[in-house]
């Protein structure tokens, strides 16, 4: 998803938890704010408005400059730089540069040292003193890197697996499991021990960082969106439904769980966020949250982009706890020079009004019909195996219904695809994949938006890496989806970062086909090796099979008639006294002086018997 679709970008919470830095969308452009989490404290209307439109945050860090109180906002930009931006000033104190367009995936902010990430897997370091470029390198056999993370003197970078790279020779040292998708959270909990968390995915691995070991693995009830930690004591994450949960003590698996070796743990307190309005209550999710020691701090918009806080003592709370929001009620705007309402600063994205758009109020029905469509071919599949003639014929003239029918279905599977992916519903998107009909398949992939068909790829990608045995049917839809929506994927700017999860697993796939084939070879030579005479044999009698097949030619052109031979019709004796006859002219013929002349035949010579007669010996010669 774009960040232009969502009013908040990203979000990220001070080491403290005193203040949170907020990443909006105003008309066209991006803005940063920085809001204390005080629950006194007053609206911070001071906020950084990029300076271009096609500018983007990418990520957000807190840090310090030299001045230990000096506390900073790094952002990592799309253009392949590093603003230092200062809330106190509202303004941007340095800009550091990577000297290339490619996009920052993550910054990393360590004493005096910045470190940072690009799309194209550069490391670089920056120094705090002069803001220059203390090193950049690219590591060996590391693709995709979207993470950064610094423990002592060693740097752990995540894509899909995780490595350990020693700083001094540049190497991977260690490799750590990793998640089916881009890893987006990489944190250490101690000097021993780290956190890593993927998109789409709600599960937490705590890692080993010497044995490469897993040690635990906390399981949330749905995908993940931030998480914070306490050190060791305990972790705090929201998820997709907007709830908060709470691990305590993140190292230690669940005791009540006996399988032997199952490493998982289920959260100890869910939290929820409920908000009333004109006598109605709703749900409201939660943005982010901070956890230190016992103090829970949890973050929610109002209006779309105003945010609130609430602290809570978790420790006391029930293992399903519901929190009741109330919104901050502000007083009249009683600024000297007034404002301009039209104006970006004053712009509220929850007060914007939806002019254009989709509209899926009646995706149900659409899902109802599509599903008896269904029904409805697979009985006629059924039925077609005990159809009559006359049945047969009765079908035939309800053909242009049946293909006005089926012209239809594609047109619905594309509604039903793009609800799926717009609102990440793997069940509904599960209902689509199934289809096989791979006429359906071309034309709603022909139907969907280019947009969409990057997030279908990254969903196709998850499913071949995760079900090997669905690799052949899922391939189809990857097939159409390259081939009709090709020229929108070569124009799209970074695109092995947005598909890095499909690039990993073909290539991981590909990997595999030398070592086939070299089994190929090897199986090859041995099964030579077993069967050598069986081959020889069977050329043998490939070379004899002419011959035999031409004398069997032969026998079958002779026809025996065993009546005509009874009867006696067929005369032996007279055939076999003309074959004598002739064996005897040529015999004589041979015992001449001369012989032969060069040697021919009595017939090549042109004299016969009949000449012979009525002719002397001298006329003769």
């Amino acid at each position: 998803m774009s960040n232009l679709e969502v009013p908040v970008v990203c979000s990220e919470y001070d080491g403290e938890g005193r203040f949170l830095c907020g990443v909006t969308v105003a008309l066209n452009r991006q803005r940063v704010s920085v809001q204390s989490t005080d629950p006194g404290a007053p609206l911070n209307e001071n906020v950084l408005l990029l300076e271009e439109s096609n500018l983007r945050v990418i990520v957000v860090r807190w840090g310090f400059l030299e001045s230990p109180g000096t506390r900073c906002v790094f952002l990592g930009l799309n253009n392949g730089e590093v603003w230092i931006y200062s809330p106190a000033a509202n303004e941007v104190v340095y800009k550091l540069s990577t000297g290339n367009s490619s996009k920052i995936n993550d910054v990393v902010v360590k004493s005096e040292s910045v470190w940072c990430v690009d799309s194209e897997d550069w490391i670089y370091e920056f120094s705090l003193g002069d803001f220059t470029v203390k090193q950049r390198f690219q590591v060996e056999s590391c693709i995709s890197l979207g993470r950064l993370c610094l423990i002592d003197d060693k740097l752990l970078v995540a894509s899909h697996c995780i490595f350990l790279v020693d700083i001094s020779s540049r190497k991977v040292i260690q490799t750590y499991p990793g998640h089916t998708t881009p890893v987006t959270h990489l944190k250490a909990l101690t000097s021993e021990y780290f956190v890593t968390g993927a998109s789409s995915d709600r599960f937490l691995n705590v890692y080993d960082l010497h044995t490469g070991a897993t040690k635990t693995v906390l399981v949330l009830q749905s995908n993940l969106q931030e998480f914070s930690h306490s050190e060791e004591h305990s972790i705090a994450a929201t998820t997709e439904d907007g709830d908060v949960e709470i691990f305590s003590d993140p190292l230690v698996a669940n005791i009540t769980n006996k399988r032997r070796g199952n490493k998982s743990k289920q959260s100890n307190k869910t939290i929820h966020g409920s908000f009333e309005l004109n006598g109605k209550t709703s749900k409201k999710p939660f943005l982010n949250v901070s956890i230190n020691r016992d103090i829970l701090n949890l973050a929610w918009l109002q209006n779309a982009t105003i945010p609130n806080f609430v602290q809570l003592k978790w420790e006391g709370l029930s293992a399903d706890h519901t929190v009741q929001l109330v919104s901050k009620t502000t007083a009249g705007d009683h600024s000297l020079y007034g404002t301009e309402t039209a104006a970006v600063g004053n712009y509220k994205e929850g007060n914007a009004r939806v002019t254009h758009g989709d509209n899926f109020k009646h995706v149900n029905d659409v899902i109802k019909q599509w599903e008896a469509e269904l029904t409805q071919q697979e009985r006629e599949d059924n039925e077609k195996a005990t159809e009559s003639l006359a049945d047969k014929l009765e079908l035939t003239s309800l053909n242009v219904s049946k293909k006005k029918t089926t012209a239809t279905t594609a047109g619905t599977v594309t509604v039903i695809l793009s609800q799926a992916l717009q609102s990440n519903d793997h069940s509904l998107l599960e209902t689509v994949l199934n289809n096989r009909d791979e006429r359906v398949i071309r034309d709603t992939i022909f139907r969907l938006k280019p947009p969409l068909a990057v997030i279908l790829l990254e969903r196709l990608a998850e499913r071949i890496a995760r079900q090997t045995h669905r690799q052949g049917p899922l391939n189809v839809w990857v097939k159409w989806c390259l081939i009709i929506h090709g020229g929108y994927l070569v124009s799209i700017p970074n695109l092995m970062s947005s598909l890095s999860s499909l690039h990993s697993t073909l290539k991981r796939r590909s990997a595999l086909l030398p070592r086939l084939l070299t089994l190929e070879v090897k199986l090859e030579s041995t099964l030579n090796g077993i069967y050598p005479t069986q081959d020889i044999d069977e050329a043998l009698l490939e070379l004899q099979s002419p011959q035999d097949s031409q004398e069997e030619d032969e026998d079958e052109d002779v026809e025996y008639n065993e009546e005509l031979d009874d009867a006696g019709l067929i005369e032996d004796g007279e055939d076999d006294y003309d074959d004598s006859e002739e064996d005897e002219d040529e015999e004589s013929l041979n015992e001449l002086p001369d012989g032969p002349q060069d040697g021919k035949s009595s017939q090549d010579l042109g004299v016969s018997d009949d000449d012979e007669a009525g002719y002397s010996d001298v006329e003769m010669s």
